[in-house]
């Protein structure tokens, strides 16, 4: 009685274990010949078929035609009936043409002597999440083929790279794949308050987005527009930092061509004193041609004093203050002295960290306080007293 009580028991748990799939899966049987044998009510809801519509019929009516007319498909049949089962992702179609995707598996049914007798498949429908990675994926590669795209590590080790960001830096894969993010930078950015507080901010999970100044394996610079991306695993966790980019290059040279073209007049403000107000990037040709400039204007008027005024630079690093200290030492050969202006505390505190030495060069945070130091100095120390 007690073995009679055990097989009952055993069978009403597979019962009610069919029962909990037959609910959630759409689940059809075929016999070893590919024929529709049985399927449920989920399985006839999926694909928008009465029941007496698929009994009878052949598997391949729900497949693709290409597919069903292929070699592929006779082999998976012939290892289905030789006892081997499947399970994957499978495209099928619906009775309105419908293209259904399916987390199915197909299992071959033995019976008492261990040969199969029938094939059931148990599935789920999969079509609405296989779209939206479809749709990722197909963005991912527009993006992919229209920028310049790089991977990172959470410490700045370079991950991978997209051809387009080997392209515009010159560099293969092999020779950026494991180096730090900062052989792309110009000189002493990398060790600067400002870069550190950057790569804080990605490693916390922000989003950093603007245009960035970077070198190429020439040594050119590169201009970016770009946006570092934080990347999260499936439980919410940091992972890498992804960077999509677009080479301003050109446009910021063209920019810097016109400033050049229109700015950086030299203008004697007052007598002996000349002002060049430096608006945009400051690179060799750029300083060359202040330089030239400047030079000519301190013979011409005799001049004793040149302002360099550097509150439209939009960037200051080691080799900035380098090109103005080049003024700054020819203007000196002329016996003209040279003050620089517009040094904010923001341009004031990355040169401190660079460790710039600006030598004799006098500076100040505006013009006006230029000018007012050297109306004191010609009044003299009796004059400025009373």
């Amino acid at each position: 009685m007690k073995n009679v009580d055990s097989t009952d028991s055993s069978t009403s748990l597979l019962l009610a274990a069919w029962g909990a799939i037959d609910r959630e899966q759409a689940i059809i049987r075929f016999d070893l010949g590919g024929t529709v044998i049985d399927a449920n009510a989920n399985f006839l809801k999926l694909f928008g078929f009465e029941r007496e519509e698929l009994l009878g019929k052949h598997h391949r009516m729900l497949c693709v035609a290409s597919f069903a007319e292929s070699a592929e498909y006779e082999a998976f049949w012939n290892r289905l009936r030789a006892g081997e089962a499947f399970s994957a992702e499978y495209k099928r179609i619906g009775k309105d043409g419908r293209e259904i995707w399916l987390q199915a598996s197909y299992h071959p049914i033995l019976g008492a002597d261990g040969a199969p007798t029938s094939v059931m498949k148990s599935a789920i429908d999969v079509t609405a999440s296989r779209k939206l990675s479809a749709e990722a994926r197909s963005k991912i590669e527009a993006i992919d083929r229209s920028q310049a795209v790089v991977e990172f590590s959470l410490d700045g080790k370079i991950l991978t790279a997209n051809p387009n960001f080997l392209q515009i830096f010159g560099y293969s894969l092999a020779d950026l794949q494991g180096k730090p993010h900062q052989v792309l930078c110009p000189p002493g950015v990398a060790q600067s308050a400002s870069y550190a507080a950057f790569w804080q901010k990605l490693r916390q999970g922000e989003f950093v987005a603007g245009e960035f100044r970077r070198v190429a394996s020439d040594g050119r610079a590169v201009w970016l527009h770009a946006s570092y991306n934080p990347i999260f695993d499936a439980d919410g966790k940091l992972v890498k930092v992804v960077k999509f980019a677009s080479d301003i290059t050109e446009n910021v040279e063209a920019l810097s061509r016109e400033r050049l073209e229109m700015s950086t007049p030299v203008t004697e403000v007052w007598d002996g004193v000349l002002l060049a107000p430096i608006v945009g990037v400051i690179d060799s040709k750029r300083s060359t041609e202040v330089m030239n400039r400047a030079l000519s204007s301190i013979v011409k008027h005799r001049a004793a004093t040149l302002v360099l005024d550097i509150t439209g630079v939009t960037v200051v690093d080691t080799a900035v203050a380098s090109h103005l200290i080049k003024v700054a030492k020819a203007a000196a050969l002329l016996g003209c002295r040279a003050i620089l202006t517009g040094v904010s505390p923001a341009i004031a505190q990355t040169m401190v960290e660079l460790g710039i030495d600006l030598g004799s060069v006098q500076t100040t945070s505006t013009i006006k306080s230029a000018l007012r130091g050297l109306i004191e100095s010609r009044r003299g120390p009796v004059a400025a007293a009373s």
